[in-house]
């Protein structure tokens, strides 16, 4: 019963200063929904990163060739073609290997023409890297075994030529000199790292090799390894292979490199973290300064109502009774505060991943952490206006002006 009057008076005394208690209340209120808004953010960020590296049922190593290190010369080894195919013939481990040739070429449509990113490669090249057709079809193994002049373009590369992609499928654009059928036009991919999918153009790798750049040379071979595999196998496998087919004795350093990209993902995991605490931390900072404009706003209303609190002791009220009645008063305000910081908190976040096409998950954790803490906070900051409040002589509180 004195719990039910004590949050009805509570709520009657922040009724009737609203604006003091909305202001009050502010930092509590940014505070909460800044550690909502970075929960969530900060999880929906890390599972949108592990979602554009690895994918449900493989993950990715690159090998490059040997780069200088130091006053040591580049080594002239290259990789090229013949590697890719060893690696495919290895059946110690299931994984699916796509060489790449990369360079720049001018790209002629009609009147317009712009230098464009090339990059050829096989079939699984698109499935690997998880691109989706959008209109057209892929060029597939027997284009590359027959050196067909066919191409798949990136969603922006139509834009560019002052059409639009689809509308260049079926046409015929002249690529550094040799016309090429446009077959296909890949789903909008946005910036990855470096570079952009969407303005580059994709054709055959052994097309590439013979008709446009005129190399058997790849710049890279990107191999999938099946979760049954630890990337740290995988290398070892690929380290064995490629040390044959280059001719590398014992004791001899590789000239090749490997990449293991679960590598960058542990990196950008930790920087997400380490973003996501600094702004906790900042929220904390925030719900500690909301905890002393609490405590400053009560102890404001301890004066206020000095002629109340006399004759309610008058009237027989006790000192506990008047201590919880402030604390009360104290927790709820911070309460109310913490609530629509997890309103707030939860409306950005959804807000922030429905543009960034991040999941949303509601973090429960955070919010029922946030709501505790701000209570917390009410009651640690109540205390000290309550004890005042609690220990005022009647006599002296009835006669206060």
């Amino acid at each position: 019963m004195i719990l039910q009057e004590s949050i009805s008076t509570a709520i009657d005394a922040i009724r009737a200063n609203f604006l003091r208690s909305f202001l009050t209340a502010i930092a509590i209120i940014i505070g909460t929904a800044s550690v909502i808004a970075m929960v969530g953010i900060g999880s929906s960020a890390q599972k949108a990163i592990d979602d554009s590296i690895t994918n449900a049922s493989a993950r990715t190593l690159s090998v490059y060739p040997s780069r200088a290190r130091g006053t040591q010369k580049i080594n002239s080894t290259p990789l090229v073609i013949k590697d890719a195919d060893a690696l495919i013939k290895d059946k110690e481990i299931q994984w699916r290997v796509s060489p790449e040739i990369r360079g720049s070429k001018s790209l002629k449509y009609g009147n317009e023409s712009i230098t464009i990113s090339v990059t050829g490669a096989r079939e699984n090249y698109f499935d690997i890297q998880g691109y989706e057709i959008n209109h057209g079809v892929f060029f597939n193994g027997r284009d590359d075994l027959a050196r067909k002049r066919v191409a798949v373009i990136g969603s922006a590369v139509g834009t560019e030529l002052k059409t639009s992609s689809e509308a260049l499928v079926g046409k015929e654009v002249n690529l550094g000199g040799v016309t090429f059928k446009i077959i296909g036009v890949i789903n909008s991919e946005g910036v990855s790292g470096w570079s952009n999918p969407d303005d580059q153009i994709y054709i055959p790798l052994l097309t590439a090799s013979d008709r446009v750049f005129g190399r058997d040379r790849v710049d890279s071979i990107r191999v999938e390894v099946p979760n049954l595999h630890s990337p740290e196998e995988a290398m070892i496998s690929i380290e064995r292979v490629l040390r044959r087919e280059h001719d590398i004795g014992p004791g001899e350093e590789n000239n090749f490199r490997i990449h293991d990209w679960s590598q960058f993902t542990d990196l950008q995991r930790q920087a997400t973290a380490i973003f996501s605490a600094l702004i906790i931390g900042i929220a904390g900072i925030s719900l500690l300064v909301g905890g002393i404009g609490v405590m400053n706003i009560m102890l404001v209303s301890v004066t206020e109502r000095t002629r109340e609190i006399g004759l309610r002791k008058a009237l027989g009220a006790t000192e506990k009774a008047i201590l919880f009645q402030f604390i009360i008063e104290a927790v709820t305000l911070c309460i109310i505060g913490g609530v629509a910081g997890v309103l707030l908190g939860s409306f950005l976040y959804f807000i922030i991943t429905l543009f960034q096409d991040w999941p949303f998950a509601i973090p429960f954790s955070a919010i029922f952490g946030s709501v505790t803490f701000s209570a917390c906070i009410g009651l640690f900051f109540g205390i000290w206006p309550a004890r005042k409040a609690a220990q005022l002589e009647p006599a002296v509180a009835l006669r206060y002006e």
